[in-house]
């Protein structure tokens, strides 16, 4: 007898049990019609006339009558002495029914027990990558994990998402098309739901809107209906399995089933369930949290959410957790508007004479840690300097504020203020024994060195941030060091240690609620599988980033930005320039991307174009501030080498020569990050044109776990090499670099690649001394022809058009011209085309 809840799978085993009976040969019976047959015994006996084991399954047996579940105990004990297993399912819980005496007895007597349990987390994610056959993303795999353990509620939710194609797999991984439950689930909860009398089918809608188990008081004021009257309707959804008793009040049997029945419920149901739970649990003085939840939630369209939040902490001020939880639930649900509002409101609203000023540092340090993530600033470092003047602060309130301050100097772009603030809040946080300042103050110390370069420091503090964090307890809950550590260890190749720590910092996220911050968790994700050229997962991620974050907010053009760039190494230029006009529409101020990351994509689009000259405008600002701010470098080394060459290509050898020093510096400070020292000597052998140096670079990337990186120093060696004639080694060094890119899917890079592969340089008329002598003579005829148009004011891109090749081939031949007449922008090398040039001379047809 197979015993277990509803959706524990009863059914899944016993029809796993007919075919596997058929396949070792045992004649099989549905135990239902046997036993309302006539003569069933006679029928039996028919069966084992043929000297074949029998195996008779019965599902629901708790819906037979009580005669039939008689006559079925009278069967069992005929047959025990036949090859006949019986293999009776049946689901338990609080219900009595007219089978379960009967029932009962055979379990007891007549048969072995197996109670079926919920499988663990492991064993969904097998059925989920068994379904799919891929790998589950997390919002997939959280969606399963709903299901609580039982594997028939898996089975369905599995079967309904794919038939509903609710799932897409892209590159061995299944993701969730939208966040909807499919219809079939939710069709399915409603219907078991409609098995309930009256009541009890308008008391578990009512419940769903908790999210967490509650008490019969709660629910009966939330109906307000008698107290025997819920008592009744709670004891029939016990007995019907679709709710069930926690230590901390009634639940529902599994989250998925309260998913289902949330969402089935109107919205007009809904937004006035969760008025009536906000107003009961005012009266009760519930969480500040949960109130804050319920009165957003419960929000008519154009109703004043942040004036009712508002109005909650006038009649709550002596919570210490009102003003933060509202802030904090109002940026979860995405009302960042209405929580500016709401600050506002406390730090400004209330009589000079009469302010309480631990509410208002309270509220200024919640916004703060909140816009921390965001890279918002609304005005905290007026704020906070106007509270720092007050000589009655105390040391506590004085460490927070310069916290909130610190912040506003980081979102801000001043990072010489916010490592000055940080420090002094951070010692003034550990003099006062404030575990949240000590927090904040060693994850903005460690962005600061992050953007400016020092790799072991920011990950020392993010350390030490995730120590606090895990110290602080309730206090330090909703607090993400994660966010700080994961790309401080991408800029130090740990990329499996920084997948893992996102992984962890998504699910305590998930777990506390905070759901607002689900697109920084994507577009982390998405960054650190560009660098490990996983282009098709970094899509996925920035997709997911960019879908979930909120209209026009930083993160949403940030993730857009990155999607463009991805979309043009993929070769797919017009949707590339698509995602970077969207998100020029909005802020570009996160905590991971600056303006400098929008202006980098854009000149890297610029370039693919066929534009050099313009990428280099584009991204003149950044040339100045890489050596105080080298955050681009430090998380993309990569790009050194491409603005070396833009430099050069417009003539500007100082800049070029800046970016390499820049390179070399952070080489230096960190001797074990291979991927710095492989970008540094890449970016100095475009510089000076130098073979060996270039050979040295993809050696060193090859150390690195960066397949781009290491592609893109094996394709400089290979025109390096072509152009000192060495076109055997230039040849093998190409083909490595065009595998590496098809393997990453970096079709922009690969078709390069492949263009550079079919050109061919001629070879030396002698087999004499191949070192060039400067001048017009030591030219080769292709960079003749280069050198003439580009003498005659062509751009690069016109060049390319006019002779049939490349971009990167014209700018290869651009820059052995200025080599061979030793001259640093294309003004100089016209001059110098023009003297050696006659108008007899055959080049010029």
């Amino acid at each position: 007898m197979m015993e277990g809840p509803e959706g524990i799978g009863k059914s899944h085993l016993l029809a796993f049990a007919r075919s596997e009976a058929a396949r070792l040969g045992l004649r099989t019976a549905p135990g239902e019609a046997l036993v309302a047959a006539d003569n069933p015994r006679a029928r039996i006996h028919k069966l084992n006339s043929r000297v074949r084991p029998v195996l008779i399954p019965v599902d629901t047996a708790e819906r037979l009558s009580a005669t039939t579940a008689r006559l079925l105990l009278e069967l069992i004990r005929d047959t025990a002495h036949l090859p006949v297993l019986w293999l009776v399912a049946r689901r338990t819980g609080r219900e009595v029914s007219a089978a379960s005496a009967a029932l009962e007895e055979i379990a007891s007597r007549h048969a072995t027990r197996l109670r079926l349990r919920p499988v663990d987390a492991a064993a969904v994610e097998g059925m989920g990558a068994a379904a799919f056959g891929a790998a589950m993303e997390p919002r997939l795999l959280q969606l399963l994990n709903r299901c609580g353990g039982a594997p028939g509620l898996v089975w369905l939710l599995l079967d309904a998402l794919a038939d509903e194609d609710l799932v897409r797999v892209r590159a061995g991984r299944a993701g969730l098309r939208s966040d909807e439950l499919p219809r079939r689930v939710r069709d399915a909860v409603a219907l078991r739901i409609d098995d309930l009398s009256g009541e009890a089918r308008w008391l578990v809608p009512a419940l769903a809107v908790f999210d967490r188990p509650c008490s019969l008081h709660e629910a009966k004021a939330l109906l307000g209906w008698r107290t025997m009257q819920v008592a009744a309707a709670v004891d029939e959804a016990l007995a019907k399995g679709v709710l069930v008793e926690r230590k901390q009040g009634i639940d529902f049997c599994y989250p998925l089933i309260r998913d289902a029945v949330y969402e089935n419920l109107p919205e007009a149901t809904r937004t006035a369930l969760h008025r009536e739970a906000a107003a009961l649990l005012q009266c009760d003085e519930g969480p500040a949290d949960e109130i804050a939840r319920h009165i957003t939630l419960g929000s008519r369209p154009g109703e004043d959410t942040a004036g009712r939040l508002f109005a909650f902490i006038e009649r709550t001020s002596h919570s210490t957790k009102a003003v933060t939880g509202s802030v904090r639930l109002l940026a979860t649900v995405g009302h960042h508007e209405e929580a500016r509002a709401l600050v506002a409101s406390v730090l400004h609203g209330r009589d000079h004479a009469t302010t309480d000023r631990p509410a208002q540092v309270r509220t200024l340090l919640a916004v703060a840690s909140a816009w921390l993530y965001t890279g918002r600033n609304d005005g905290l470092t007026g704020q906070a300097i106007g509270f720092l003047d007050e000589e009655t602060l105390t040391p506590l309130h004085r460490a927070r504020l310069l916290t909130a301050r610190s912040v506003a100097h980081l979102c801000d772009h001043e990072p010489e203020a916010a490592l000055r603030t940080a420090r002094t809040a951070l010692h003034t946080g550990e003099q006062s024994g404030d575990l949240l300042t000590r927090l904040l103050a060693d994850m903005i110390l460690s962005r600061c060195a992050l953007d400016a370069g020092d790799l072991d420091e920011a990950v020392s503090r993010a350390c030490q941030a995730m120590q606090l964090a895990h110290l602080g307890g309730r206090d330090t809950a909703h607090h993400y060091p994660h966010l700080m550590m994961a790309p401080a260890l991408v800029a130090q190749d740990e990329l499996t240690e920084a997948e893992i720590m996102l992984r962890l910092g998504e699910q305590q996220a998930d777990r506390q609620g905070d759901t607002w911050l689900r697109p920084m968790w994507h577009h982390q994700r998405a960054l650190l599988q560009l660098a490990a050229a996983r282009l098709e997962e970094a899509a996925q991620s920035a997709e997911t980033a960019a879908a979930c974050a909120e209209p026009h907010s930083p993160v949403g053009s940030a993730a857009l930005a990155l999607l463009g760039h991805l979309a043009l190494l993929r070769g797919d230029v017009t949707t590339a320039r698509y995602h970077l006009r969207c998100a020029a529409l909005g802020p570009f101020d996160t905590l991971d991307c600056g303006l400098e990351d929008l202006l980098w994509r854009r000149g890297v689009l610029q370039d693919a174009e066929g534009d050099p000259e313009g990428a280099f405008r584009t991204l003149r600002p950044l040339y100045g501030s890489l050596p105080t701010r080298p955050k681009l470098l430090v998380r993309e080394p990569g790009a050194a080498a491409l603005l070396v060459r833009l430099a050069r290509c417009s003539g500007s050898r100082a800049q070029a020569a800046t970016v390499v020093a820049v390179m070399q510096d952070l080489a230096a400070r960190h001797p074990a990050v291979r991927s710095l020292h492989g970008a540094a000597l890449h970016a100095e052998a475009v510089l000076h044109d130098d073979v060996r140096v270039a050979e040295l670079a993809h050696r060193e990337q090859r150390l690195a776990a960066r397949p781009l990186a290491l592609a893109a120093a094996l394709e400089s060696a290979g025109v390096l090499l072509r152009a000192d004639h060495q076109e055997e080694r230039a040849t093998n060094r190409l083909h490595q670099a065009r595998s590496l890119y098809e393997k990453a899917g970096a079709e922009l890079h690969a078709r390069r690649v492949r263009r550079l592969e079919k050109e061919q340089l001629p070879r030396p008329a002698s087999t004499k001394d191949q070192t060039p002598v400067p001048g017009w003579g030591s030219l080769t005829e292709s960079e003749r022809r280069v050198g003439m148009l580009v003498a005659q004011g062509l751009t690069n891109r016109e060049v390319a058009k006019r002779l049939f090749l490349s971009p990167h081939t014209v700018d290869s031949h651009l820059r052995q011209c200025f080599a061979k007449f030793a001259v640093n922008n294309r003004v100089e090398l016209t001059r110098a085309v023009l003297e050696h040039h006659t108008p007899a001379d055959p080049e010029n047809t």
